[in-house]
């Protein structure tokens, strides 16, 4: 009788510890399409054709003319090419080049970390729209880099591959700087909703609404900052001899600084959007570096507002959000860890960059339907037509051993094991506890019905 009582607690316990590992295989993953550079997000059109934004892999910038410092990677240069396009990928996997030849800034000589071609969205309508992405400095898109076609959303001619320019972000960022912070634009990742899409700048740190009539940006507005305390966050070690990591450089407006010298920005870096059963917007964020670990929130934005409301937390590194036909949030971490601990800037990997996807129940009950088993560094989440997961793998690599895919997410019938978020593990034991008194009463219940019959 003990022993059962036993059993039922260790049950328990499994769930609230280990079976994590049930869960993880609630989903699988194959390959779709690969052999892409940096790959984000992408979209169907009605025939199931998917249009896969390739961000490139940058150039030399005309011999290093075109190049600018990264603000997120040590400063290693970012160059210029045109090598970012739109790849359409029929069901069958056969790939062909919709639109090519778009620009990409990368870092050199890697390639790595590109930005360019971000996004692309069909309306209800099915018209077609192009996000790009710029990754630095939006003053110096028009000068130093010769790129002006960065830093924008377009609409796309299907016939023609045609853009005609709706929204500016960059030159937007350049004039206002909404969060008051650094000057640097990067649109990652936009949704539509009506005749609005919602874009989202992971640079400049704001979400913005931009009528698809050609009536440009309506709204604007900053995300919050996480204030976590320096003393808090934990930090790669710098190379030997390194005492100053910023040269002497003062800290950009908004920026704290670390007792190692490394500069904070305490910045949302907003990565995914989509639209919510309700009607409002559901935004997700990757956080700032050194990318804390369980600290990446999500927020409910109100699209007439776009004020912004957390709603859940505890992620690490989120570059997508999406929804099932039950009201379900699928959340993606791009990596499971702070991403210095997996992979060095110019994308030498050095330890562990898989990810995972998150089910969140309508009760906020949280499900690792995948969790590493070739995910690894993604980007982008979406349901496709046939009604399971895609994303962009390996998102910040160019093509080759180790390059870019487009995987598929097949979802095995019944769910997966649910996974009790930490705060929880009381609650279960305290089930743990309540099966073993049912069990109790059930035995003292048994033994009156034997004198009974006796």
């Amino acid at each position: 009788m003990k022993f059962k009582s036993f059993a039922l607690t260790f049950l328990s316990l499994c769930v609230a510890t280990t079976c994590g590992t049930e869960a993880a295989k609630a989903a699988s993953l194959s390959v779709v399409a690969d052999q892409l550079d940096n790959p984000r997000n992408l979209d169907w059109d009605k025939d199931g054709n998917a249009y896969v934004t390739l961000s490139g892999r940058g150039g030399d910038g005309n011999g290093g003319v075109n190049c600018i410092p990264s603000p997120s990677a040590q400063y290693i240069p970012l160059c210029s090419g045109n090598t970012g396009s739109v790849v359409k990928i029929a069901p069958d996997g056969t790939k062909t080049n919709f639109i090519d030849n778009l620009t990409s800034i990368a870092l050199v000589p890697s390639g790595e970390q590109a930005a360019g071609p971000a996004d692309f969205k069909f309306d209800s309508q099915g018209n077609a729209y192009l996000l790009t992405g710029v990754a630095g400095d939006p003053t110096s898109r028009d000068t130093v880099l010769q790129a002006p076609d960065l830093g924008k959303l377009y609409k796309v001619d299907l016939n023609t591959g045609g853009l005609t320019t709706l929204a500016d972000f960059a030159d937007y960022e350049a004039k206002n700087n909404v969060d008051g912070s650094d000057l640097i634009s990067n649109p990652y990742a936009f949704t539509i909703k009506g005749n609005t899409a919602y874009v989202v700048d992971g640079g400049a740190n704001v979400i913005y609404s931009v009528g698809l009539d050609g009536s440009g940006i309506k709204n604007a507005a900053a995300l919050p900052q996480q204030l976590i305390p320096t003393s808090e966050l934990e930090f790669p070690t710098l190379p030997e001899g390194v005492v100053d990591p910023t040269g002497g450089a003062a800290p950009p407006p908004g920026f704290a600084i670390a007792d190692n010298g490394l500069p904070v920005s305490q910045q949302s870096i907003p990565t995914a959007i989509t639209v919510a059963p309700d009607g409002s917007l559901t935004l997700a964020e990757y956080t700032y570096f050194p990318y804390p670990e369980g600290k990446a929130r999500v927020y409910s934005i109100d699209p007439e507002t776009l004020a912004a409301t957390v709603i859940d937390t505890g992620y690490t590194q989120l570059t997508g959000a999406t929804y099932d036909s039950e009201g379900n949030l699928y959340l993606l971490q791009h990596i499971n860890q702070s991403e210095w601990k997996g992979i060095q800037q110019g994308g030498i990997i050095t330890g562990d960059i898989s990810g995972s996807i998150i089910k969140v129940g309508k009760d906020g009950t949280k499900e690792t339907i995948l969790s590493g088993n070739g995910l690894e560094a993604a980007s982008g989440l979406f349901f496709g037509p046939d009604g399971d997961l895609y994303t962009s793998n390996r998102a910040r690599l160019v093509a080759g051993e180790q390059g870019g895919q487009l995987v598929k997410i097949a979802l095995k019938s019944g769910g997966a094991a649910k996974v009790p978020e930490p705060g929880s593990v009381i609650a279960l034991l305290a089930t743990a506890a309540l099966g073993a008194k049912a069990m109790k009463r059930k035995r003292q219940q048994e033994l009156l019905d034997k004198v009974e019959t006796i």
